[in-house]
C-alpha cells in the first residue's frame, strides 16, 4: 500500500470505530451513547462523538433523540438552530419519566440562551429525577447551582454518565465544549477608526483532528483592511503557526487635535504552548515589519501570553473570572517591550450577570515608537472616547458592565469605565448597549454601544462581547 491508500483506510477506520457504550447497561441503548458521546466530546475525539450522538438518534428513543440534538446543536456550525432547534423541544416533549427530566435540565443548562437556558429551571428539573438517578441529577444539580454538595454526592454515586465523568475528571470545572465550525458576519467600528465588517471562519478539524484553523477578513470605510490567518495543533501541547497583513487608519492625539496616520503591517508567527484545567502558557516568535509612512521597519521578537479562565457560558450567562498575562518585545528593529494584566470577573447578580474587568498595560522601552505606545478610546477600551483618543506610557482602566437577557436573542447592558493614563489623570466614561447573540460560539455577538466620556461620546459597534 501506498501512503495515500494508507491515509484513505485510517479515516475509514476512525469514522467506523463502534460506540463505547460498555459499563452503561443501566441506561437505555440510546441514553449509553449519548453518554459515551459526552465521554468523548470533552475528551476532545469530536468525530467519535458524533458517531455516537448518530447512533442515539437511530435507535428511536424520544428522550435520546433530544439530548443528542441538543449535543449536536452546537457542534453543526450556523446550521445547528435549523437542523436541530425545533426537533429538540419535540423529541424532549414525549419523553417520559426520570430520564425526562435529566434531559430538560440538559435543555436548560446547555441550550443558547435566547431558546430559553435557566438555571433555575435546570435545578428544578434535575431535582425531579434524583430519586432515581442520584448521579446524573447530582452532575446537573451542580452545574445548576455550583453548590459542592452535589459534586461530593457524584464523586461516590455508584451510577455516572458522561457528563459526571467529565466534571469529576475537572475537579467542577466543565471542560470547554470542543468548538464547531462556524462562519460568523458582523459589524466593526468606532469614530476615529471608521465603521466597517468583518468576517471570520473558524473550524476545528478543517486541517488537523482537534486543532483549529481561522480566516479573519475586515475592511471600514476610512480605507482600512486586514486579513488573518492561524493554525493550532490539536492536544494539551500544541503549536501555532500564523499570518497577518493590513492596513490601518488611525488618529494620533496632540492635546485634543488629532492627526490621521496610515499604518501598514506585515506579520507571521510561529510558537507553541500548554494548556490544562483552565492553565495555558504560549510562547510565540513573530516577525513584523511596519510601515507610519517613513518605509518599513522592523519590529521581530517574542511574546509571551499566560492565561488562567476558570470561567463558563457566555453573555448573561458568563461567571467565573479570567486572569491574562502579556509581555511581547521587539529584540530586532525599533526598541519595544511591552507588559499587560488583564483580569476579568462575571457573577450572576441583579436579575442577570454584573462583569468587571481591570486592565493595565506599560511600555518600557525609551524610544519605543509612538503606536506601540498603549491606547485606550472606541470600542473596547473606555467606549465614549474616540478611538486612540489616549496613547501614553502607562494606561489602566476599570469597567463594570450590568447584563440583562431582553427578549429572544437580543441582551441589554449598561456600563461604566474609568481610565487613568498617565501624565494625563482620570478620565470617566458610561453608556448603554445592546447585544445579538447567535449559536454557536461565544464570539458569535454582534454588540451596539452608545457612551459619553469627558471627552466625546461615540456610537460603537463590535464583534464579540466587550469582555
Amino acid at each position: 500500500m501506498g501512503p495515500f491508500t494508507w491515509m484513505i483506510a485510517a479515516t475509514a477506520l476512525a469514522a467506523t470505530r463502534p460506540c463505547p457504550t460498555e459499563g452503561l447497561g443501566w441506561m437505555s441503548p440510546g441514553l449509553a451513547a449519548v453518554s459515551a458521546s459526552d465521554t468523548a466530546r470533552y475528551a476532545g475525539d469530536r468525530p467519535l462523538a458524533r458517531d455516537c450522538l448518530e447512533l442515539a438518534l437511530s435507535l428511536g428513543e424520544p428522550v435520546a433523540e433530544g439530548m443528542a440534538r441538543l449535543r449536536l446543536l452546537t457542534m453543526s456550525g450556523n446550521i445547528g438552530p435549523i437542523q436541530h432547534g425545533a426537533k429538540i423541544t419535540d423529541a424532549l416533549n414525549q419523553g417520559l419519566g426520570p430520564w425526562g427530566w435529566i434531559a430538560w435540565a440538559d435543555y436548560y443548562l446547555f441550550a443558547p440562551p435566547y431558546a430559553g437556558a435557566d438555571k433555575e429551571l435546570a435545578r428544578v428539573a434535575a431535582e425531579q429525577a434524583a430519586l432515581w438517578l442520584p448521579g446524573p441529577a447530582a452532575a446537573r444539580l451542580y452545574l445548576a447551582t455550583g453548590e459542592r454538595r452535589h459534586l461530593d454526592l457524584l464523586r461516590v454515586s455508584a451510577q455516572r454518565d458522561g457528563l459526571g465523568d467529565a466534571l469529576i475528571a475537572a475537579d467542577g470545572v466543565l471542560p470547554s465544549q470542543p468548538s464547531t465550525w462556524f462562519l460568523g458576519l458582523g459589524l466593526a467600528g468606532a469614530p476615529g477608526v471608521g465603521f466597517g465588517g468583518g468576517l471570520v471562519f473558524t473550524h476545528p478539524d478543517l486541517l488537523l483532528r482537534g486543532g483549529s484553523a481561522q480566516l479573519t477578513l475586515t475592511a471600514t470605510t476610512r480605507g482600512a483592511y486586514a486579513t488573518s490567518a492561524r493554525l493550532r495543533s490539536p492536544g494539551p501541547v500544541f503549536a501555532t503557526v500564523g499570518a497577518a497583513a493590513g492596513r490601518g487608519v488611525v488618529d494620533v492625539y496632540t492635546g485634543d487635535t488629532p492627526a490621521r496616520i496610515t499604518q501598514d503591517l506585515v506579520a507571521l508567527s510561529v510558537g507553541g504552548g500548554a494548556r490544562r484545567d483552565g492553565l495555558s502558557a504560549q510562547l510565540t516568535w513573530v516577525t513584523r515589519w511596519d510601515d507610519w509612512g517613513e518605509g518599513w521597519l522592523a519590529g521581530h521578537g517574542p511574546s509571551l501570553t499566560l492565561g488562567f479562565d476558570r470561567s463558563q457560558g457566555f453573555g448573561e450567562t458568563r461567571e467565573g473570572f479570567v486572569v491574562g498575562l502579556s509581555s511581547d518585545a521587539a529584540v530586532f528593529g525599533y526598541p519595544h517591550w511591552g507588559l499587560t494584566a488583564d483580569l476579568r470577573a462575571y457573577r450572576p447578580g441583579l436579575g442577570g450577570v454584573t462583569a468587571a474587568r481591570l486592565w493595565a498595560s506599560g511600555e518600557l522601552m525609551k524610544g519605543a515608537p509612538l503606536l506601540r505606545l498603549p491606547t485606550v478610546g472606541g470600542a473596547e477600551l473606555h467606549r465614549g472616547a474616540w478611538a486612540g483618543r489616549y496613547r501614553a506610557p502607562f494606561i489602566s482602566t476599570l469597567d463594570l458592565e450590568q447584563r440583562w437577557a431582553l427578549i429572544g436573542p437580543l441582551e441589554g447592558v449598561v456600563f461604566g469605565n474609568l481610565a487613568y493614563v498617565v501624565n494625563d489623570g482620570l478620565h470617566p466614561a458610561g453608556g448603554l448597549g445592546l447585544r445579538l447573540i447567535l449559536p454557536p460560539e461565544r464570539l458569535n455577538v454582534v454588540r451596539l454601544d452608545v457612551a459619553v466620556s469627558d471627552s466625546a461620546w461615540a456610537i460603537t459597534t463590535g464583534w464579540g462581547e466587550a469582555f
